[in-house]
Formats: C-alpha cells, sequence, structure tokens
C-alpha cells in the first residue's frame, strides 16, 4: 500500500495528512498519543480510528475485504 502526502484544493501539501493509493485518506492527530483517524474514499468524516501505521493497514484492508 503506497501512501502520498494529501494535498489541498489549491495544491499544497497539508500537513500530517496523508492518502493511499486506493483513496483512503490518513490523518496524525496527537491527543497526548499519536492517533489516526482513517476516512474512506469520497467520506466527509472518519469511520475508524487506529494507534499506528500498521494498524491503519490492518484496518483498510478488512475495510476493502467487507465493501468488495
Amino acid at each position: 500500500m503506497k501512501w502520498a502526502p494529501k494535498r489541498n484544493r489549491d495544491g499544497q501539501v497539508q500537513q500530517n495528512c496523508w492518502i493511499t493509493d486506493s483513496g483512503y485518506t490518513v490523518a496524525e492527530c496527537r491527543l497526548p498519543e499519536a492517533r489516526y483517524p482513517i476516512t474512506r474514499p469520497g467520506g466527509e468524516l472518519p469511520f475508524a480510528y487506529a494507534k499506528d501505521r500498521d494498524e491503519v493497514i490492518a484496518i483498510i484492508k478488512q475495510d476493502q475485504a467487507t465493501t468488495a
């Protein structure tokens, strides 16, 4: 799974925000610990939160399997 920096409508890179090659958006939030909200392609709000990159990948793969 490849990740690229997410860009806003003006083409500027959004800090601590990425988009996967399958269209999922992942952001990094610090609330005192790092947490990663995950948004489905075309979605407005996160559908899941992960504690690290490995969990993000597992959640996305599970979501893709259930929606396929």
